[in-house]
């Protein structure tokens, strides 16, 4: 029975996020999706519903490096997150960060901006990490 309702919960989860493309997004989508990856290249947008509201989840090469957007389907960008040097993160995230993970070997690093708030992740063999910006951890997720 367990395996049955796994099964159904991912499959009900799956069915709940599908692939777009850019052309066929909302005009007030595709212009903040231009926007936000100016000149970049998209890899992947998915149309998922949050909290009962669609929101399109872009992931791109922007600078060279990935990033990732979610656009409310008025065009309002929820959130961003791009993928940073390690030692380009504030001192506070950096120390809070070592002593975590016992060193900074094959950590990645990655900034985002949700509601206003700057908020830092950093991601290690065995866990990712997010942290605020004096440091304190927010939410840990260990694989």
């Amino acid at each position: 029975m367990k395996k049955f309702i796994l099964m159904f919960i991912t499959a009900a989860a799956i069915a709940a996020e599908q692939e777009v493309k850019l052309a066929d997004l909302p005009a007030p989508v595709r212009a903040a999706v231009e926007k936000w990856l100016a000149g970049g290249t998209i890899k992947k947008i998915t149309k998922e519903e949050e909290a009962g509201k669609v929101v399109y989840d872009v992931e791109a090469t922007v600078k060279g490096k990935h990033a990732e957007a979610d656009i409310a389907a008025d065009g309002t960008v929820l959130t961003t997150e791009e993928e940073i040097a390690f030692d380009s993160l504030p001192k506070a995230v950096r120390d809070a960060a070592e002593k975590y993970f016992g060193g900074t070997k094959e950590l990645k690093a990655s900034k985002e901006l949700d509601a206003g708030k700057t908020l830092y992740e950093v991601e290690g063999k065995k866990a990712t990490v997010k942290f605020d910006e004096a440091g304190k951890i927010l939410e840990e997720e260990k694989e």
